[in-house]
């Protein structure tokens, strides 16, 4: 943490505090869990993709998250990159600070966020969009002329996660009876899709301190990799905060707001944090896919028309009851 910082700037509003632990996870066990392993060898034109493409967006309408086993990603991209950042983090303050966010590296390494102002999320965190020039610029300020290990690692990693995501994308489309394109085609432009790394330290007062506090991710579609500590807990409708249990070798799926909007509101973005705890340390890394910033976000007439349906249904039942 930042030297000029004490516990008390991360201590949150009391209406924050978390009331579950970060390892209770009781709650948040039915959280949908899907398989690509039936559909990896780039067969569409199947049974099994057909159910698992309506399973998807089925998760994705009650619980807006999913866990997403056997995805393809090599484990050894994966590894690579735990490893890079997680040596990135405990390189010392002075040497991350050289990669610190500036004029002219807008995105970049944290300590924490002291935009927030107050409730200052206990975490240190590196920002970057995904832009072969920008990974370099930042490695290179960082490691200096020994920056290929980690920028390798990095972009390695963007590059398969832009490919896991065009393919939930194209089965997301596909569940919702679009053609399979309707949302990747938007995503040629990697202008605005950017990866945050975050390192939650072991807190001194974790019922009072948040790692990142509720929020919905304002992007399209979030992929989580976290690793097995906990700390993610999801707000379910009754507004009953859940924790995730981790799970080896997955990621962690969810709808961003833009997505909702697009999908005319059948996709749900939901709010989630990140707790932390006395114990242990706690590492995660979230890819945020977003289209061109100019892109303009239309709900498809056919989800439109569903919608239309459904209320005119639900009417025409309710005036046959009265008459009945």
């Amino acid at each position: 943490m930042h030297k000029s910082l004490y516990v008390k700037d991360f201590m949150w509003s009391e209406n924050e505090w978390p009331k579950i632990r970060h390892d209770d996870y009781e709650s948040g066990d039915n959280m949908p869990l899907i398989s690509l392993l039936e559909i990896l060898d780039g067969k569409r034109e199947s049974e099994a993709y057909e159910n698992l493409c309506k399973d998807m967006v089925m998760a994705c309408e009650s619980w807006g998250f999913f866990k997403l086993v056997d995805h393809g990603i090599p484990n050894v991209v994966i590894e690579s990159m735990k490893e890079r950042c997680l040596g990135l983090f405990d390189l010392p303050m002075e040497q991350k600070l050289k990669g610190e966010r500036s004029s002219n590296l807008p995105l970049g390494y944290s300590p924490t966020n002291t935009d927030y102002g107050h409730n200052l999320p206990w975490a240190e965190s590196l920002q970057l969009l995904q832009s072969p020039q920008q990974v370099l610029t930042f490695s290179k300020k960082v490691f200096g002329n020994e920056h290929s290990p980690f920028s390798d690692a990095m972009l390695d990693y963007m590059h398969a996660m832009d490919a896991l995501g065009m393919l939930i994308f194209e089965m997301l489309a596909h569940g919702l009876g679009l053609p399979h394109d309707y949302f990747s085609k938007n995503f040629e432009e990697k202008e605005a899709t950017m990866i945050r790394i975050n390192r939650y330290p072991p807190c001194p007062l974790p019922s009072k301190c948040l790692g990142l506090g509720s929020h919905s991710d304002p992007h399209t579609l979030t992929i989580l990799l976290q690793d097995e500590v906990g700390g993610l807990q999801v707000l379910k409708k009754d507004e009953e905060w859940v924790g995730i249990r981790p799970l080896p070798n997955s990621f962690i799926i969810n709808v961003g707001d833009t997505l909702e909007a697009w999908s005319n509101g059948r996709l749900k973005s939901v709010v989630h944090r990140a707790v932390v705890n006395k114990e242990k340390q706690r590492f995660s890394i979230a890819y945020f896919l977003s289209p061109a910033s100019d892109m303009v976000v239309d709900s498809p007439s056919q989800l439109i028309d569903q919608e239309k349906t459904l209320k005119d249904t639900f009417l025409l039942h309710g005036h046959n009851s009265e008459e009945s």
